[in-house]
């Protein structure tokens, strides 16, 4: 039901939402009804004015903020104060995460309460288990090279090709890591995906959904296996549906 949350929260609380671009902040929008929406993508200000962004939201109403969907990194410039703070905190040579860390600590600084994709939607989460074809092999090792990978605050994924290769993502995102594996000549490819150990979940957890089947099907990455729960998973009926067509494994692990 549209706008309904979280029995655990005692009382409506008015969930604003920033939305980036991509599927999650469309979803989200369809199941919830927030109090209200501010759309980044589209917003006329430099995302630099982060002062300006808590104004619009307080002036809303908004006691609570919601953060969906991609962004623009080369947007954050011509900071406002509320920008030069984040931009002090998270420090020079900061990663996309620590940004993310340092946006999240203002925005509570000013008195919102943060809640992830995850808690206003909890189906959007990767459920655990066989979702498709079926699993022959330990995937531990492989979440946990993922996880290396996100300590470093660099990507969230790596695929497994053959019997000793290992490509990592990097900043270009999953789909264009599945692409580079398309190019390698080896019959077995697997997909790892998990969110950073050191990340909030309440923000930027790693999403999968259609178009990463698609991309693997067409890159010859034949196994998915995504932490449980931490992951979400965008249109996952679509997604499994696909999937089976293909005869793709995905798996959810549990974390």
């Amino acid at each position: 039901m549209a706008g309904a949350l979280p029995a655990r929260w005692n009382r409506i609380v008015k969930i604003g939402l920033l939305a980036g671009s991509g599927r999650l902040p469309i979803i989200l929008r369809e199941r919830v009804t927030f109090h209200h929406c501010l759309d980044l993508a589209t917003w006329p200000r430099p995302l630099g004015a982060v002062q300006a962004i808590c104004q619009t939201m307080k002036q809303a109403g908004c006691e609570a903020l919601c953060l969906a969907g991609a962004v623009d990194r080369q947007r954050f410039h011509d900071l406002d104060e509320g920008g030069a703070w984040v931009a002090q905190r998270a420090g020079p040579e900061a990663g996309d995460g620590q940004l993310l860390d340092a946006l999240i600590a203002y925005f509570e600084q000013q008195g919102f309460k943060i809640r992830g994709a995850g808690d206003v939607s909890p189906s959007l989460r990767t459920p655990a288990g066989v979702l498709t074809g079926a699993l022959s092999f330990d995937p531990t090792s492989g979440l946990v090279r993922a996880r290396t990978l996100g300590q470093q605050d660099v990507g969230q994924a790596v695929i497994h090709c053959g019997e000793t290769l290992w490509l990592y993502e990097d900043a270009a995102g999953t789909n264009t890591l599945i692409k580079r594996a398309g190019e390698i000549p080896a019959a077995v490819k697997t997909l790892f995906k998990a969110a950073k150990p050191q990340q909030d979940l309440r923000v930027d957890m790693p999403t999968w959904g259609p178009e990463t089947v698609r991309a693997a099907a067409q890159a010859g990455v034949r196994t998915l296996i995504f932490e449980a729960e931490k992951t979400l998973a965008l249109d996952l009926d679509e997604a499994l549906d696909q999937a089976r067509h293909q005869g793709l494994t995905i798996v959810g692990v549990a974390p």
